[in-house]
């Protein structure tokens, strides 16, 4: 989630690295997508992606405390069920290298079967949470399959 990445005034440097880490995990990428911090235009790509059958979105950007930072708030409104042990341990990992990631507002949300994680939008963050985020979306995607603890 970035204006200026979606317009495209600079690259995106965080798609990347999720890519990198889900393809680590033995994920396969079905798609990717650069959107601006619109909620209609997330919503809509959300409906795509579950229509489609997705399991797992990881969004990147939008979870800070600026003014058109909306993805926590678009998520809360969209999905069924919030999971916040995903944000509160996001920020607990990110404060392990800086003070700053206490202002993250980053978490994870379901809509029917699929779990939508809200990351920050920094590549230096995201590398910083995703070797430890693993293990958790493992044992969340386990559990809406039915397959319990």
């Amino acid at each position: 989630m970035s204006d200026r990445a979606a317009r495209g005034e600079y690259e995106d440097r965080s798609g990347p690295v999720l890519r990198r880490f889900l393809e680590a995990w033995g994920f396969r990428v079905a798609a990717v997508a650069v959107e601006p911090d619109d909620p209609q235009r997330l919503v809509a790509r959300l409906e795509e992606w579950r229509a489609a059958g997705a399991a797992l979105v990881l969004t990147s950007g939008g979870t800070g405390i600026g003014p058109r930072d909306r993805t926590p708030e678009t998520l809360r409104g969209w999905a069924d069920r919030d999971v916040p042990g995903f944000g509160e341990w996001m920020r607990a990992e990110s404060a392990r290298h800086t003070v700053t990631g206490w202002l993250s507002r980053g978490g994870a949300w379901l809509k029917d079967r699929m779990l939508i994680v809200a990351l920050p939008g920094s590549p230096k963050a995201l590398e910083e949470i995703l070797p430890g985020l693993e293990p958790i979306v493992r044992h969340a995607l386990s559990m809406l399959e039915g397959k319990g603890h």
